[in-house]
């Protein structure tokens, strides 16, 4: 079963991964950064499940805020290249990162449209 999981950045810079779900028992994740919150709420899960061995084995579906999403794909994709991808200064992507400043809808939608045209970009690759 997939469920969506809402990741987001608080205001003290930590992250939480909170599941939206209907379950009888609740379980989140929380950490440092978005890969510690994942793995708190894969291991919450886990707890969970000890209490309430009917939940069925679920995926899940990340949906980030921005400061999220720049924070943990930051490994993979360096703020040079996402200024590339979107548009937007790196400087100011920076910005979104630490927390210093958050972006407006009109610039989410921005980052949004350049990282799905570069998705369906990679998509179509085809190493021989």
């Amino acid at each position: 079963m997939k469920i969506i999981v809402i990741i987001e950045m608080n205001n003290d810079g930590s992250y939480t991964a909170v599941p939206q779900h209907d379950f009888e028992i609740g379980f989140f994740g929380e950490g440092k950064t978005v890969d510690e919150a994942i793995t708190d709420l894969e291991n919450s899960f886990i707890e969970a499940r000890k209490h309430l061995p009917s939940l069925p084995d679920l995926e899940w579906d990340l949906r980030f805020d921005t400061a999220s999403f720049l924070q943990y794909f930051s490994g993979r994709l360096s703020l040079a290249g996402l200024q590339t991808i979107t548009g937007i200064n790196r400087k100011q992507l920076s910005h979104y990162v630490t927390g210093h400043s958050r972006p407006s809808a009109a610039t989410v939608r921005k980052i949004q449209a350049g990282i799905d045209k570069f998705s369906q970009q990679l998509s179509r690759v085809c190493l021989i």
